[in-house]
């Protein structure tokens, strides 16, 4: 025990009745070095072996104990309890408390003897915060106290606490702050010296030392180290993050596999978000290059996509045509019309099948056989409509000379060369008896037989094909071929066909069973694509996947050659047409929102070549050019998607007009980036600039100077400052640390801001909606005392009282503001006095109601999106081009709606229309 060890001691020799304690002030361990102090031997030894004897034994008749808060130190009284509790009180912690409350050093010295090392340590700390706080005690203390061993006390404990604040500074050796955290003389000092160690290693050396012996230091240590490896392990996950992250770019930038490709890039960038803070230079511009080569192949593959999609589309659009002329021609040749031939249905044919191969060739490569085709058709067509002109044009002529019984030959036969019918066609009635009349009849025939001969082999070269077409089974080619046969037939006279009709008919029964078997192999795909097709116009899914499944089905029932069984086509044609619906409506939007996007893109061009002509480059606000550079950038990615034809000459003058507005930031920005290496190069210089005082004053003058320094690039200018923050750090590093505030004082301090953030909740909560009251509360909260060091619960407990105040003087604010505006649209008039002139002419009632939704973020019915969408590009028009709609507050811009409101005689319906809209949309904003 204690008073064993100082008999032990006492043996040892010294001075008479004098015991030579080696003494640490803050814990009053004995140790091989230090200072030695002179105490009373004897008494000391005997009050600590009667305390120790003593210690757990409580008399029968024991007091209450006293209430150590409720002494009042400036009473002789209570100072004399709280002397004789720090003495002899049950408990460290009572003692500590009575120390803490005894407001003089000359009363602390007295108790320091016959203290155990945990209550020496409260002494110490006390005695050295006094000493602090006021010098003067210190000189108090030694004339109040006679004993030459507690005036040396005395001196030893007040001095010791510069001697300390001086070892623990900034610029402290690494090696020193070691030596201290271990063997410091206060537990203070060495809680401040490994508060001040960095390296790992070090950290560990005075932990493995403090194990055991200084707890307080021991857990420092250990949850430095800790929070060290914690942060490395972090920083090794980030960065295997980033590196993996930059490889899976990488790889993907070369991958031929394009499934997904556009949703993974899109996935790689919002990963990229989330780690590129922590990201060097080298790992950003890596990242970036692959990401820019995956962002070229994902616009590259949807324009691929969309010219290929285009390009099939127009192919089958000209097959169209061509098939569409060929039949009708056909037609044409084979029989004429009962009512005669239409001109006006030949000639509305022949314009719109011209637009329609307009259309289908332009921008596109056309077969010159295609090509050709087309020409010789449509060739053939207008000399056939040219015919039927001026057939009807000499109508009257032709039928008065047929009519007449002895014609003028020469006449009758002008008119017919006049007609120019086409030979092969189908002649009408008049025309035929035009040619009797003037006896061509044999002529006639005899070029009718050589039609015939003509017609004949080419009905055998179709047989032929036929023939060949159905040996191989070929349903689709094989009737084709027998269609056309069929129109060769029929045009055949009766000793031309007679010798054919029984072939012709036996390949048709060919082709039957043909059809017959392909009906019965084929009828059960067909009707699973019938209920394929049906299901699918039952389920919901996005539209342009459920459109490729649609033509993927329908591309399946090509590939079967249809079906002979109309009821089963019809089934699934309307299941077609059912599932597409909701496609039809989305492409349709989606089409009129590239529509939409193409001129918001052409307006934010016009805007960007607005600035460029009219910039004053040498006056320029250049935080507001980099703006405007900015925002054009991210309104132009938000014009998606678009029309990939009508925005390649945008996307050109859009790049072009960003170069022009780029190329003077870039100057401006070089030149500031130099101004601040120059600063940087100044304050390095003022590392070891003497004296301190005007070094850390210049230094202050540059980070003004700094500050004033305008737009630089985002990179250089981050390594600019890190050096000038280590060149600024560097400087104040070498003032000496603050004297730490008093312990008391911060207690003190604390309870009053515990007790004020208590009162403050209370007082919020009773206030409910007064105004006066919560912001009275604010002020008092706001008012209250803080120490210098708040721990961070009642720090996060500080900051939720304030944001709850805050947040409740906000909504009563804004309730009141609710309700006046509510008021005003109830009485109906404008104040008299508003400060902003009201627009003119004033937005009608539902532009007002829109414009306030859009205002309070409340979202407008769907009849008015299409109106909405255009304020929307209003505002973002005049907030490019800074017009007056686009200052101000939200509160403001609302304040202004509603004078337009009240500014105008409003229809009653409308009115109590709108109101619910305008109501709903101010409750939006009350929130």
């Amino acid at each position: 025990m204690q008073a064993g060890v100082d008999v032990a001691r006492c043996s040892a020799g010294g001075p008479e009745g004098l015991c030579p304690l080696p003494w640490l002030p803050d814990s009053g361990r004995h140790s091989g070095s230090g200072q030695q102090l002179a105490l009373p031997c004897g008494d000391f030894v005997m009050a600590a072996f009667i305390k120790k004897l003593f210690k757990n034994r409580k008399s029968d008749n024991a007091q209450p104990q006293t209430d150590i808060g409720a002494l009042n130190p400036d009473k002789p009284d209570d100072l004399n309890a709280l002397v004789e509790l720090a003495r002899s009180a049950e408990t460290n912690s009572q003692r500590g408390v009575a120390i803490d409350r005894i407001p003089h050093i000359k009363h602390l010295i007295p108790l320091y003897g016959d203290a155990s090392a945990t209550v020496r340590n409260r002494l110490a700390g006390r005695i050295s915060a006094l000493a602090s706080q006021h010098p003067e005690q210190v000189e108090q203390a030694l004339s109040a106290l006679t004993d030459p061993q507690q005036q040396t006390l005395v001196r030893q404990l007040c001095e010791s606490t510069d001697l300390d604040a001086e070892q623990v500074s900034a610029d402290t050796d690494p090696q020193k702050l070691v030596t201290l955290a271990i063997e410091g003389k206060t537990a203070a000092v060495r809680l401040a010296a490994a508060e001040r160690i960095e390296g790992e290693e070090n950290l560990m050396a005075v932990q493995r030392a403090a194990k055991g012996r200084d707890k307080g230091v021991f857990q420092l240590t250990r949850k430095r180290l800790q929070q060290l490896r914690q942060e490395k392990e972090r920083e090794k996950a980030v960065q295997k993050a980033i590196n993996d992250l930059i490889h899976q770019a990488e790889e993907h930038a070369k991958t031929d596999n394009l499934q997904l490709y556009a949703a993974r890039v899109e996935s790689l960038q919002s990963q990229w978000k989330n780690l590129s803070s922590a990201a060097s230079n080298e790992q950003h511009t890596a990242f970036l290059t692959a990401l820019e080569v995956c962002n070229r192949r994902v616009r590259d593959v949807e324009e691929a996509s969309a010219l290929e999609a285009e390009s099939h589309q127009k192919q089958e659009e000209r097959k169209a045509t061509l098939d569409l002329l060929r039949d009708t021609l056909d037609s044409l040749r084979n029989a004429m019309p009962e009512r005669g031939p239409s001109l006006s249905s030949l000639d509305a044919l022949q314009k719109t099948q011209e637009n329609r191969w307009m259309e289908a060739t332009r921008d596109s490569d056309v077969a010159k056989a295609e090509q050709k085709d087309y020409q010789a058709l449509m060739l053939e067509l207008r000399h056939y409509i040219g015919s039927v002109q001026r057939l009807q044009q000499q109508q009257d002529t032709l039928k008065s000379l047929v009519d007449s019984e002895s014609p003028d030959s020469a006449e009758l036969r002008q008119l017919l060369e006049t007609i120019d019918w086409p030979a092969g066609y189908a002649q009408p009635p008049e025309l035929e008896a035009a040619a009797r009349k003037l006896g061509h009849a044999r002529e006639v025939r005899k070029t009718q037989a050589s039609d015939h001969k003509t017609q004949a082999k080419a009905l055998d070269d179709l047989l032929e094909k036929l023939e060949q077409a159905l040996e191989q089974d070929q349903y689709t080619e094989s009737r084709h071929l027998h269609k056309q046969a069929q129109h060769a037939f029929n045009a055949l006279d009766h000793k031309h066909a007679s010798p054919r009709q029984a072939r012709l008919t036996l390949l048709g029964r060919q082709l039957q069973d043909l059809q017959d078997w392909r009906g019965f192999a084929t009828r059960p795909k067909q009707e699973e694509l019938c209920e394929a097709m049906e299901y699918l116009a039952t389920q919901h899914m996005e539209p342009e996947a459920k459109a490729t499944h649609i033509k993927e089905l329908q591309q399946e029932w090509r590939d079967l050659g249809g079906s002979s069984d109309q009821s089963l086509w019809q089934r699934f044609k309307k299941a077609s047409d059912i599932a597409y619906e909701p496609c039809q409506e989305y492409f349709a939007a989606k089409s009129e929102l590239k529509h939409v996007n193409i001129d918001k893109r052409q307006a934010i061009c016009d805007q960007l070549a607005d600035f460029v002509e009219n910039a004053d480059w040498q006056n320029a606000d250049w935080k507001a050019v980099e703006r405007i550079h900015r925002v054009a950038r991210q309104e132009w990615r938000e014009a998606w998607p678009v029309d990939f034809k009508a925005n390649r000459p945008l996307q050109k003058r859009f790049d072009q007009l960003l170069k022009q507005v780029e190329a003077p930031l870039n100057e401006e920005r070089q030149k500031n980036e130099a101004r601040k290496q120059a600063i940087v190069e100044r304050a390095q210089a003022l590392v070891d600039h003497e004296p301190l005082s005007d070094a850390m004053e210049q230094a202050k003058a540059l980070q003004k100077e700094w500050q004033g320094i305008g737009i630089t690039r985002h990179k250089e200018d981050r390594k600019l400052w890190q050096d000038f923050r280590a060149a600024c750090d560097a400087i104040f590093a070498r003032r000496d640390a603050k004297r730490a505030e008093q312990a008391a004082e911060d207690t003190a301090a604390l309870g009053t801001l515990k007790q004020a953030i208590a009162s403050s909740r209370e007082q919020r909560e009773a206030a409910a909606g007064d105004l006066a009251a919560l912001r009275q509360a604010q002020r008092a909260l706001r008012d209250a005392p803080t120490p210098r060091r708040i721990p961070a619960a009642v720090s996060d407990e500080l900051a939720t009282e304030k944001a709850a105040l805050n947040q409740a003087i906000q909504q009563v604010e804004r309730s009141q503001q609710v309700a006046d505006w509510d008021a005003r649209l109830t009485a109906g008039h404008a104040p008299q006095d508003h400060d902003n002139e009201l627009p003119e002419p004033l937005p009608s009632p539902r532009e007002i109601a829109i414009r306030l939704e859009i205002a309070t973020g409340m979202p407008s019915p769907a009849e008015d999106q299409d109106l909405r969408m255009k304020q929307q590009v209003e505002r973002l028009a005049a907030g490019l081009a800074g017009g007056t709609e686009s200052k101000g507050s939200t509160e403001d811009e609302i304040n202004r709606l509603i004078d337009c409101w009240c500014a105008q005689s409003i229809n009653p319906g409308e009115a109590e229309n709108l109101m619910p809209r305008l109501r709903g949309a101010l409750e939006h904003w009350r929130g």
